[in-house]
């Protein structure tokens, strides 16, 4: 006796861990650590010719070799669960077999396939030429019709499938390419119990399952007592549920291979090949099959998402214009009548009811008013408001019949303006008829007496018509809803706003416009072009010296005054404009410059005269910024008005200002490089470039250390030099900390250097300004910082600071601490200042640097060449090192060595280098080896 099945019982099977393999293979694992074998499956004696018994306890390599052993530890250190092929074994009669690895838990195990006359190997290029045609589908219902065909030339088996799961779980065939004789499947559902959940996820951790024969006897897997249940996930021998073995039988199907479709976390689908009599998928075939798999999978989440996008564009392109005409009409609720059928077509509706600011309006073909009326009731809005989307209200509410023949499927949009604001689309019944593989309500059925539970029997087509039903909302429908929602939120919040403007436009002192009014002027202005437009800014003079002295009632009334005497002196079209505090602006059209001066100084006039408030005499005075758009570039008027204001402010006040590029750079750039600078180094915005610095020997030059050179890479300005920011620095007083952070990374660096080329002893040259100098404790900080490095003596640093810095007293007292630390000092650009020869020997310095200035001017005459010898004979004389920069030609290396410079630096020698050319330099000047070309 048999009753009829419950679904749920297929979900506790342990279909990953079924203790048992398909007998066309065998299995055996090791434990991890010890190398052990922990399981054997019952016919390895069968297949490798060793009894599961006697392979037990052994060590694996006395089973498989060394070889093979070292190469599965080698898969199981690489970390992969999948199968993964690592070589095969051939037993003593000659037979040969494959190896597949893969990882269970702390098992290496190893699945043993003999070679099979089925097994022979694809034709060259066979798989790789199934998935370029690929490239040909443009809807995943025709990638699936190319897969099928080209897995069925790859597999050979009579029938191969494409199988979609929908959002309920069923599954639907969609493509199918079969043995001539044999039914067609194409189109048919079956229920997504035939697939239970347990299996689906199994599909997703391990895509490529098959079946040799449903007629096999599972061959059990042998271990020690105690050893756990093991997951055989990954085993391409894994035994199957005898359910679905059963359910094989049925479908007259004697072998299958499966291969999951995923998009992302999700199992789309299948592709399932089926054959009528026995048949082994080898390791290769089931390894073409599985790439075939994952690019299928790739290109169905991309075709999805072009299909998503086609058809979301359509429903973008009339959301945009049903947003657009939001702002038509006197009130929203105007708006979205004469909007009528694009409210409907955006979400595929026949009608809308849409209640909004007290009123209901209805759209298209809708369901009786007081079925509408009952439903709205029912069904919402909901708290807090959510979108509610319905396909089958009748079947969920009997108590509205009403709704079945134009309202069986309803989308429900809250509209957050409260008080029951909605929009309710409808759509009629769907008839539609189904085609099953088979009864989907009859599962299986379960005998009490043995326990067990046999799948359906027949697969005979079954039709289910579906009534009560709409069409469902698509997730894009939902989407569009919910963005008319928000555009309708944000108009009617622009509504509300525009009437608060209306309120807000004026003064309430002085009656004037305010900043909101001027704003929405200049903006208008600016969209309709037209003749010119000059705005001035006047800020009063002493104005808050009146609110102290005399209270704020007499200065309310002095503004007062003020606003009715600058109307009075302007045309009548011209704008005034109070923006604050005692803060005016006047915005005119039409008017040339010559005229816009006049005006200014007109009300300059006018505000100098003594104004009477209360009886008591007011004396101010007004300081006018004026702009004029055709002279601004890309400020606005105010900001360039305020910007001139400031300048006649600061230049005593009581004056007009007309507002020039130059006043806006001066104003602005301190501010943004400040505010640059302070951002810069947490940016990581600095870095040093390294400039070579060569010693000179007769015919050859010798590396001997770099000059670092600090450059700024700004986001906006791009690289800038040194001459740029550094006075900046100065000025706004970073260069201690930017100072402190080239100097930190120069030593650093030079340490690295030196380790690369230890035979060099290379040095490292550092830019120091004499505001660093001049502030106390530079030495001791400097001193501090080589401490940090006790490996780089105190000489392999030469600090270089200008001539025009040596007068400070400051200066010169820091520089006797520094060298005393060992540390040299350079006279940098020597020759450009006020120095002359004559103060050579008080120097305190070890090396003097010869501007290129020198070079530029020199020539081939006899007497540059005397003069040169001369300065360097000078110098050397003051027991001081030479180095010339700026050395750009052959020639000039060959000058300054012919008349006694010690060393020279410049483009012809290398440019300034990055920490890899640097490395790369010296490892090249290290004895012996040839010098790389100059790179950056």
């Amino acid at each position: 006796m048999t009753a009829a099945c419950d679904p749920s019982i297929c979900e506790t099977e342990p279909i990953a861990t079924p203790g048992a393999i398909q007998p066309h293979g065998a299995l055996v694992t090791a434990q991890a650590d010890s190398g052990l074998v922990a399981h054997a499956s019952a016919n390895l004696a069968e297949i490798l010719g060793l009894p599961a018994a006697a392979a037990l306890g052994r060590p694996i390599c006395d089973v498989i070799g060394h070889v093979n052993e070292v190469l599965l530890r080698e898969a199981r250190r690489r970390g992969s669960e999948t199968l993964e092929s690592i070589g095969s074994l051939r037993r003593a009669d000659g037979r040969l077999l494959h190896l597949h690895a893969f990882q269970s838990g702390d098992y290496m195990c190893l699945d043993l396939e003999a070679v099979r006359d089925e097994d022979d190997r694809l034709p060259p290029g066979l798989t790789q030429s199934v998935i370029e045609t690929f490239s040909a589908a443009v809807t995943q219902v025709e990638l699936c019709e190319l897969a099928v065909h080209g897995l069925r030339q790859v597999t050979g088996y009579d029938r191969v499938m494409a199988y979609r799961f929908g959002p309920d779980g069923h599954g639907e065939v969609i493509a199918e390419d079969l043995r001539p004789d044999l039914e067609p499947y194409l189109g048919l559902r079956y229920p997504a119990s035939d697939i239970p959940q347990i299996a689906r996820a199994l599909y997703l951790r391990q895509r490529v399952g098959s079946i040799a024969d449903s007629h096999y006897k599972p061959v059990p897997l042998l271990g020690h007592p105690g050893i756990d249940a093991l997951d055989l996930t990954h085993s391409a021998l894994r035994s199957v549920s005898p359910i679905h073995l059963e359910y094989m039988r049925n479908m007259h199907t004697a072998a299958s291979l499966t291969i999951g479709l995923a998009d992302g976390d999700r199992l789309w689908g299948m592709l399932v090949c089926h054959n009528m009599t026995p048949r082994t998928a080898g390791p290769e075939r089931r390894a073409a099959a599985g790439m075939i798999g994952q690019v299928v999978s790739l290109l169905l989440s991309r075709l999805g998402e072009v299909e998503n996008a086609a058809e979301k564009l359509a429903r973008q392109a009339t959301l945009s214009t049903l947003v657009d005409r939001l702002s038509i009409g006197d009130t929203l609720a105007a708006a979205i009548t004469a909007a009528d059928p694009l409210l409907l077509d955006l979400v595929g509706a026949i009608g809308a009811v849409v209640r909004l600011e007290g009123q209901e309006l209805h759209f298209g073909r809708i369901p009786p008013a007081e079925a509408v009326r009952r439903a709205l009731e029912i069904l919402g809005p909901t708290r807090p408001p959510e979108i509610l989307a319905i396909d089958d209200v009748t079947l969920r509410h009997p108590e509205l019949p009403e709704l079945a023949a134009a309202g069986s499927g309803l989308l429900l949009l809250p509209l957050p303006s409260g008080d029951g604001d909605l929009i309710a689309w409808f759509r009629p019944e769907h008839v539609q008829t189904i085609t099953w593989g088979g009864n989907p309500a009859e599962h299986g059925t379960w005998n009490p007496q043995t326990r067990r539970m046999s799948p359906r029997a027949s697969f005979d087509a079954w039709k289910e018509t579906v009534t009560g039903r709409s069409l469902p909302w698509t997730s894009i429908e939902l989407a569009c809803a919910h963005d008319l929602g928000e555009a309708i939120t944000a108009e009617m919040a622009q509504r509300t706003r525009a009437a608060l403007a209306r309120l807000r436009h004026y003064d309430p002192l002085t009656g004037l416009a305010n900043r909101s009014f001027l704003q929405e002027c200049l903006a208008n202005a600016t969209l309709a072009g037209g003749p010119d437009v000059a705005l001035l800014f006047i800020d009063l003079d002493r104005f808050k010296a009146v609110n102290d002295s005399m209270g704020h009632g007499v200065g309310d009334g002095l503004l007062i005054e003020v606003a009715h005497s600058l109307v009075a002196s302007v045309r009548p079209e011209d704008l005034v404009v109070r923006l604050g505090g005692d803060e005016f602006v006047v915005l005119c059209h039409g008017l040339d410059r010559a005229a816009v001066m006049g005006l200014a100084e007109r009300l300059r006039q006018v505000l100098e005269r003594p104004f009477e408030v209360t009886g008591r005499k007011c004396h101010i005075s007004a300081s006018i910024g004026i702009a004029m758009s055709d002279s601004i570039g890309e400020l606005d008027l105010v900001r360039a008005a305020d910007i001139a204001m400031y300048a006649a402010k600061k230049n005593g006040g009581n004056r007009g200002e007309l507002f020039r590029p130059s006043l806006y750079e001066e104003t602005t750039q301190l501010v943004e490089l400040d505010n640059d600078l302070r951002n810069a180094l947490e940016n990581g915005q600095f870095h040093l470039a390294y400039q070579p610095i060569f010693a000179l020997a007769p015919g050859t030059e010798r590396l001997v250390g770099f000059e670092a050179l600090l450059r700024w890479e700004h986001p906006h300005y791009g690289s800038l030099q040194p001459g740029v920011f550094i006075p900046m620095a100065e000025k706004l007083g970073h260069i201690h900390v930017l100072g402190d952070w080239a100097l930190r990374n120069a030593l650093r660096q030079v340490q690295a250097f030196r380790s690369a080329g230890p035979e060099l002893d290379l040095k490292i040259n550092v830019n120091v300004s004499p505001l660093q100098l001049a502030k106390p404790g530079f030495a001791a900080r400097l001193t501090d910082m080589l401490g940090q490095m006790p490996d780089l003596p105190p000489h392999a640093l030469c600090l270089e600071i200008t001539e025009t810095c040596l007068s400070d007293e400051a200066v010169s007292e820091a520089l006797g601490a520094i060298r005393a630390l060992g540390v040299q000092v350079a006279i940098d650009d020597f020759g450009t200042g006020f120095s002359s020869l004559a103060c050579l020997r008080r120097l305190p310095a070890d090396i003097v640097k010869l501007d290129r200035a020198f070079l530029k001017n020199s020539s081939a005459e006899p007497q540059d060449d005397r003069f040169f010898a001369a300065v360097n004979s000078l110098i050397h004389a003051v027991d001081l090192k030479v180095v010339q920069e700026g050395v750009e030609t052959p020639a000039q290396i060959d000058f300054i060595r012919a008349t006694g410079a010690d060393f020279a630096q410049g483009f012809h020698l290398a440019r300034p280098l990055s920490i890899p050319a640097a490395l790369d330099l010296i490892s090249a000047s290290r004895p012996g080896r040839p010098r790389p070309p100059d790179r950056t």
